[in-house]
């Protein structure tokens, strides 16, 4: 069989995460990982700073597509991932998640009969009014081979009539942290000044946190935050700061929440183990907060990540001020046995050999 060449699509935080351990063990087989970037997180903090954070080379096209409306900002990738592939021609196209930049180039891909890998499938929140459920969904539908994280994620694409085009290998996010672990940046908590004190670490992006036209639900997390009493350092997503100045246009302060630049995987992981609590509406950040042996609050409005809730991992704060308060009340800190739930840190051998298989059967 000649050395394969895959396309990989990349576009948003936790993707530029799980690329790492993968494309090493692409490399390791002699197989030929190309990256290709669509520009969905296109600043340097959350983008370029994560490529240098994690020893990424630079992707060979960057689409810049920026941020648009949900129906633009797919087309546009969708256009661009498929000019792509028309003039290199990959054995495969691989794509992460449940992002826009996941379902352009599944999409892109299957259209052009290429096989499609999604890493990461199978996960469910049954909600269909986010976006990011549409997304895994149709993304699994597509694709030729799909690779589960963990297995409820497994049963999920049984119960859609996928099982046979579907593997389970663990987390990739979760060998990005074995292996970055170590060099988690401690500094960062010194350049804060919350070295040695007791502060909680906050991100919201999520539309149902952000807009403005829920700008009710950002109120109440704020406020809830404010009852602790704990001081909160916030990286800020660059589309949760309209909602943040109507924030402070209402309370005329942020109490205890300080705001600050995005920042990078490492400097992250230094935060996140400093912290006493981690609350967000990230998808990897509350497996990162387990992880590290940190209590976590997940700010959604239906369950998710089903197993952490389970297994005492992570609460959650669903609907209002009081609903917060009761999780972050009942959060305790997890440590290995998430580490190990998720594939202790072995996922990316797994993926490789699940999509050598794949291709050497044609």
């Amino acid at each position: 069989m000649k050395t394969p060449t895959i396309v990989r699509v990349l576009g948003t935080r936790p993707q530029f995460m799980q690329a790492p351990a993968l494309h090493d063990a692409f490399k390791r087989r002699g197989v030929t990982e190309v990256l290709i970037h669509t520009g969905q997180h296109y600043d340097d903090s959350m983008s370029s700073v994560f490529f240098r954070d994690l020893g990424l080379p630079d992707p060979v096209a960057n689409f810049s597509v920026g941020s648009h409306s949900q129906g633009v900002a797919t087309g546009l990738m969708l256009g661009a991932i498929e000019g792509f592939l028309l003039e290199n021609r990959p054995d495969a196209l691989l794509v992460d998640g449940d992002t826009n930049s996941t379902l352009a180039g599944a999409l892109a891909a299957a259209k052009l009969h290429i096989p499609v890998i999604h890493v990461e499938a199978g996960l469910r929140d049954f909600d269909r009014r986010r976006p990011e459920e549409l997304n895994r969904i149709m993304s699994d539908h597509l694709a030729d081979l799909n690779l589960a994280p963990i297995p409820r994620a497994m049963e999920n694409l049984a119960k859609e009539g996928l099982a046979e085009k579907s593997k389970l290998t663990g987390d990739l996010l979760c060998d990005c942290f074995v292996l970055n672990r170590s060099k988690a940046n401690h500094q960062v908590r010194q350049e804060l000044g919350v070295e040695g004190t007791n502060y909680h670490l906050m991100t919201l992006h999520r539309p149902e946190n952000t807009d403005l036209s829920e700008l009710d639900r950002f109120v109440e997390i704020f406020e809830a935050l404010q009852v602790i009493g704990v001081p909160v350092i916030f990286p800020v997503h660059p589309r949760t700061l309209p909602a943040l100045e109507a924030a402070k246009a209402k309370f005329g302060s942020l109490g205890v929440v300080r705001p600050i630049n995005p920042v990078g995987y490492l400097d992250m992981l230094g935060l996140i183990e400093g912290a006493s609590c981690v609350f967000t509406d990230s998808g990897g950040l509350p497996r990162e907060a387990a992880w590290s042996g940190t209590k976590v609050v997940m700010l959604f409005r239906v369950d998710t990540w089903h197993d952490m809730l389970e297994n005492g991992w992570a609460e959650i704060g669903k609907t209002d001020k009081d609903s917060i308060l009761d999780a972050y009340n009942r959060a305790r800190p997890a440590g290995q046995p998430a580490v190990d739930f998720f594939g202790g840190g072995k996922a990316a051998d797994r993926v490789a050999d699940c999509v050598l298989h794949l291709l050497a059967a044609g």
